[in-house]
């Protein structure tokens, strides 16, 4: 537990900034902290939010999607592999062959034959790469209709709770 709060020398050297600043950002709101006597701390998760990169809404929900398929792809990873080279066989024939599209299929392509543990990688990281494969991904038909549906509303309501309403349905 008490690895869990941090002092404002400790966030500042995580951020790269100085101890002054953080301050600064408990003053302003902008960074969240409990005051023991004279002195500030700081959550973890609060400091990490800070760190990790922002995604948009659709990258978000194209995470949980991704996430989602996690079961399937453990539970028989050769089909599941196997939809997705059908799907990029398929599609690779519907799209410009010096386009973005079949871009993107390939490198799903090459992700795929690396085998499943790169293809976890890609189904939930965070980094810009993985964000942009996710958006053209080969996996659609994968999860049954109704657990995605499962999904979205589950993600429709993480992202209210997180972010507030949305006026477009999830």
């Amino acid at each position: 537990m008490h690895d869990d709060w941090l002092s404002t020398g400790d966030v500042a050297a995580i951020l790269g900034v100085s101890r002054q600043h953080v301050v600064d950002l408990c003053d302003r709101g902008e960074l969240i902290c409990t005051k023991v006597g004279a002195h500030r701390r700081i959550r973890r998760r609060d400091v990490a939010r800070m760190t990790k990169p922002s995604v948009t809404r659709e990258q978000e929900k194209s995470l949980w999607l991704h996430r989602a398929l996690l079961g399937a792809l453990m539970v028989d990873p050769r089909g599941v592999l196997q939809a997705a080279k059908d799907n990029i066989a398929t599609w690779k024939t519907m799209h410009r062959p010096d386009g973005m599209t079949v871009r993107y299929l390939d490198q799903w392509q090459g992700v795929i034959e690396d085998g499943v543990h790169e293809v976890v990688e890609v189904l939930t990281g965070m980094d810009e790469q993985s964000s942009e494969l996710r958006q053209n991904s080969p996996f659609a038909g994968v999860l049954p209709d109704e657990e995605r549906r499962q999904v979205l509303r589950a993600f429709r309501e993480h992202w209210e709770r997180e972010h507030g309403p949305v006026g477009t349905a999830a």
